[in-house]
């Protein structure tokens, strides 16, 4: 059953909240559901295939976990379906082999960490979770993006530190890295812990927190291109022809 509590909140919220107001009022106000497109159909199926990977350490699998967790919805046409479909295969066999090499250990997969600061509560999920050395970790966050930013600095991220401070704070995770792995082209940007500034991360938390709290839910049309609940947003710019 949905529930909406502005006194919790997670780097998806405040992200939502920062790109549109109005945006955050319906998915996490009102609990309007985004539906489905090929972008995040493949994002969600390579992410359960992974997740499974892992989970069973099973490292000659992967494609069978990819073909028992592919979504077929969000598609336009069956083309476009099998088009999608043969990207997420070539990425995760390549993603296979680049992992037949891996020195880390993967300790757990979609871990969720919850700490309370203030009269907040402050929750995320990790994809992987990994032991690098002697009390020393790194925690991933999946990307699949077909095409991945050239510009993106992962000791700039919020979604980034957000996960360092939950993992110093929710697992006493003292030394490690976070990252961002790129899975359609197997690369990954990564920052140590102490790259980020707990004070700044928790304090743009809060920040937007209370905004929320003071429900100033104001459209921002700068981003209508890209929201996949433009076609049913009234204050939308870029509703598409039906």
């Amino acid at each position: 059953m949905f529930e909406y509590k502005p006194r919790e909140l997670n780097y998806s919220k405040v992200k939502t909240y920062k790109e549109c107001p109005y945006l955050f009022k319906q998915k996490y106000v009102k609990g309007f559901k985004e539906g489905l497109i090929a972008a995040s159909s493949l994002g969600v199926s390579v992410h359960r295939t992974l997740e499974a990977y892992h989970s069973t350490k099973s490292f000659n699998g992967i494609l069978k976990f990819y073909n028992k967790y592919f979504i077929s919805g969000g598609y336009q046409s069956a083309q476009e379906q099998m088009e999608y479909y043969l990207k997420g295969k070539e990425m995760l066999q390549e993603y296979a082999e680049k992992d037949a090499q891996r020195k880390s250990e993967v300790i757990s997969t979609e871990k969720e960490f919850i700490f309370d600061y203030d009269e907040w509560t402050i929750r995320g999920k990790i994809d992987r979770i990994d032991k690098i050395g002697q009390d020393t970790w790194e925690v991933i966050d999946y990307k699949t993006d077909l095409e991945p930013p050239t510009d993106f600095k992962a000791k700039d991220s919020l979604q980034l530190g957000i996960y360092s401070v939950g993992a110093k704070r929710y697992w006493n995770m003292k030394e490690g890295k976070a990252s961002i792995y790129f899975v359609s082209n197997n690369t990954k940007a990564s920052a140590d812990f102490k790259d980020f500034n707990e004070e700044e991360i928790l304090e743009t938390f809060i920040k937007t927190g209370e905004l929320i709290l003071k429900e100033e839910f104001k459209p921002n049309q700068e981003h209508c291109a890209n929201c996949l609940l433009k076609n049913r947003c009234p204050n939308s710019t870029a509703k598409e022809e039906i």
